[in-house]
């Protein structure tokens, strides 16, 4: 039995296969390389990655 996969990127709306995923993994839209979270598995949800900042010794 499987399951669609298939996601849609939030930033510019090209569709990819996921594959197997867990909330709270980062994956990358093969369309335009930005980073996605995955917020939820069942559909399978995603949103823009938060960005990291850079630790400038604060």
């Amino acid at each position: 039995m499987s399951t669609s996969t298939n996601v849609t990127c939030p930033e510019c709306g090209g569709e990819f296969e996921a594959g197997a995923v867990e909330v709270g993994e980062i994956i990358v839209c093969p369309e335009c390389s930005v980073e996605l979270e995955v917020l939820g598995t069942n559909p399978i949800n995603v949103g823009l990655a938060p960005e990291e900042g850079e630790d400038w010794g604060e």
